[in-house]
């Protein structure tokens, strides 16, 4: 598993311009049809260390070839790596791996409590509602492993109450057993979790 995470402060319009022409056809033209200025952005950036994570695997990005499956995730079909990107806010975090992965970024901020009904389940409640203290962090934790399982099997978000994450001092639990999880602690007020098939 290797990554990298990124501000987008860190890159210049012109460096991002000019990567845009790299980007294969079926990519540009999803990113063409964003209509946020700033997600286009953080979407070109995405494939910028998509491309330096590839090279770093003597795989070239222009040449790959990519599809995707029948809810959008990508996939090279020409090479046996994995990948994934997220992003939130200023953040971006492009992840590989030779096995299924999944990553998910998300700025912990205040959030109405009531959206805990939608994604956990009653002892990943327990876990939220444990103290008044940071309670923000403990619910974007659970959502960001929910997150980064679906996005590592390339689903959408329908069954997210049939998985459970337990977290303990030292440990993440999943109800899936065939993963491996985790977070990635590099980026103060933001949290970043990963699955990856083990």
């Amino acid at each position: 598993m290797n990554y990298i995470i990124k501000n987008t402060h860190d890159f210049s319009s012109m460096y991002i311009n000019n990567f845009y022409n790299k980007i294969p056809d079926y990519k540009k033209e999803k990113i063409t049809n964003i209509i946020e200025k700033s997600s286009k952005k953080k979407s070109i950036i995405g494939e910028i260390l998509l491309n330096k994570l590839l090279k770093n695997n003597n795989i070239d990005y222009t040449s790959s070839n990519y599809c995707q499956n029948q809810y959008g995730k990508p996939y090279l079909t020409n090479h046996s790596i994995f990948f994934n990107i997220s992003h939130s806010y200023d953040y971006i975090i492009t992840i590989t791996s030779h096995k299924e992965i999944g990553v998910d970024i998300e700025k912990i901020r205040k959030t109405s409590l009531s959206t805990i009904n939608h994604f956990a389940t009653k002892k990943e409640k327990e876990y939220i509602l444990s103290s008044p203290h940071n309670i923000e962090e403990r619910l974007f934790k659970i959502y960001t492993l929910k997150e980064a399982y679906f996005k590592m099997l390339g689903t959408n978000l329908n069954n997210i109450l049939t998985i459970e994450f337990i977290i303990n001092k030292d440990t993440i639990n999943c109800s899936d057993k065939s993963v491996k999880v985790g977070f990635i602690n590099s980026i103060e007020g933001y949290i970043i979790a990963y699955c990856e098939k083990a």
